[in-house]
């Protein structure tokens, strides 16, 4: 198992960077949404028993911003403004991390693509859809948009 300095990740490298400049500058929120990012990347590396790839932090960051996402539904919904804006803070770092999304254009051509190559025309291998799509997009497309599409184009 890796120390958190011992890291073939540039971007573990880079988080771990952007937490001590935090700490050196006094930002308090911004260190505690660069903590959470470390905490989950040292839980998956104590789960794991490795170190891990850049790609696997994207997946860790796309899981800790979906979280943040349905949380800021629910305290919207309660009128928590306060934590509300803390959720949007955390998501705006997790965001500084991830590569940019795909465009829903991009998707789009790339669903049709996977379609047509591995000759897909049942609504049962939507997996195979997904599955391939997860890969060539290296985790960058909006899988629940895509999801909607993909059941949209087989149906």
């Amino acid at each position: 198992m890796s120390t958190p300095q011992e890291t073939n990740s540039p971007l573990k490298n880079k988080i771990t960077e952007d937490m001590k400049s935090s700490m050196k500058s006094g930002d308090k929120k911004r260190l505690a949404a660069v903590k959470l990012i470390l905490a989950a990347i040292l839980d998956k590396e104590v789960e794991t028993r490795k170190s891990l790839t850049d790609e696997i932090i994207f997946e860790i960051l796309k899981k800790l911003s979906k979280k943040s996402k349905e949380s800021l539904t629910h305290y919207k919904e309660a009128n928590r403004t306060d934590l509300a804006e803390q959720e949007e803070f955390e998501l705006s770092v997790f965001k500084e991390y991830l590569p940019e999304d795909m465009t829903q254009e991009e998707v789009e051509k790339m669903i049709e693509d996977i379609i047509k190559e591995k000759s897909i025309q049942e609504m049962s291998q939507i997996g195979q859809v997904m599955g391939e799509l997860k890969k060539r997009s290296n985790n960058r497309a909006d899988m629940g948009f895509a999801s909607k599409f993909v059941k949209q184009k087989l149906s």
